[in-house]
């Protein structure tokens, strides 16, 4: 079987592990105002309804992995092994995550709603979102699958979460209509643009660490042939979504784009939220495709792949 007809496989988890990290990442930082007080009256209350954005994104993800067990009834046995089993635990931070989540998202629908309890809800989403993340990047640290247990794996996963959550939380933000000041925008954007640069040098690391491993019927190397394009295209995407969002963060500050009513704001306000959506499927697209390449090298001991 060659590489990607692996990772074709197990397209479920290359979604799964593509949109949930980043969506959870997202949701985070969009509640992040709130939790803060920051915004407060009517900004908080966009927020809240508009958080469903990363919510769904996740939530996709989820739903994806999901079909990976084939029957449905499976899912009562994964929870069975949590503690003892990583895709376990995965699956039950996950549930813990979207349960909070969904309950802060309709509470944030009622008429008087009690602002301690809000935040005191986003703090326990923040935690249970800091544990899925990490549940997801060594939820795939498995000793017998020689690619899989190198050390850069799971750096690399939470490291896509930091170049795509906050770009997805921008889109968020600019959904919401909510003004994060020109300060903590290019926060965001240099947090992804710093992850963005690490990750290439984590995924160099990576491919020249898979020439190096082998079992008795084939070469890592040999599973994902052409590894060094697949980054190259990683790289440029990734370029390109970073590039729109800091062009769009730079106009957005020049033209005041938060400021007034009439027909020139919203308009450009639509052209922002276009660039911001653009540069983040650009991202999620580059995300994909590494992710791709990491169930191509699957690759176990003995005689097997």
């Amino acid at each position: 079987m060659d590489g990607f007809t692996l990772a074709f496989s197990e397209i479920t988890l290359v979604l799964f592990t593509t949109l949930a990290p980043s969506g959870a990442v997202a949701y985070l930082i969009m509640g992040l105002p709130v939790l803060t007080g920051q915004a407060p009256g009517e900004a908080a209350r966009r927020l809240n309804k508009w958080s469903c954005l990363p919510l769904v994104v996740a939530m996709v993800g989820l739903i994806a992995s999901a079909t990976h067990l084939g029957n449905p009834s499976n899912a009562l046995y994964v929870f069975t092994g949590v503690g003892r089993s990583p895709l376990s635990t995965e699956v039950f931070s996950a549930v813990i995550f979207l349960a909070l989540a969904g309950v802060f998202w309709l509470y944030s629908f009622a008429e008087h709603p009690r602002a301690g309890l809000q935040r005191g809800l986003l703090a326990a989403i923040d935690v249970a979102i800091v544990a899925f993340v990490l549940a997801v990047a060594f939820a795939y640290h498995v000793d017998t699958i020689l690619t899989w247990s190198l050390l850069l794996v799971p750096v690399s996963l939470g490291l896509n979460a930091l170049f795509g959550g906050p770009l997805l939380a921008l889109v968020g933000f600019a959904v919401a209509d909510f003004d994060a000041g020109r300060r903590g925008t290019r926060v965001l954007l240099a947090l992804a643009t710093a992850a963005w640069a690490a990750n290439v040098v984590v995924y160099a690391v990576l491919g020249l660490q898979l020439q190096g491993i082998e079992n008795e019927l084939v070469s890592a190397a040999d599973l994902v042939a052409g590894y060094p394009a697949y980054l190259a295209a990683f790289a440029l995407l990734a370029v390109a979504a970073l590039a729109l969002a800091w062009r769009a963060e730079a106009q957005s500050a020049r033209r005041g784009l938060m400021e007034g009513q009439n027909a020139e704001a919203q308009d450009a306000h639509r052209r922002l939220l276009a660039r911001l959506a653009t540069a983040s499927i650009l991202a999620f697209a580059a995300l994909f495709l590494m992710r791709f390449t990491f169930y191509m090298s699957h690759l176990t001991l003995g005689l097997g792949v």
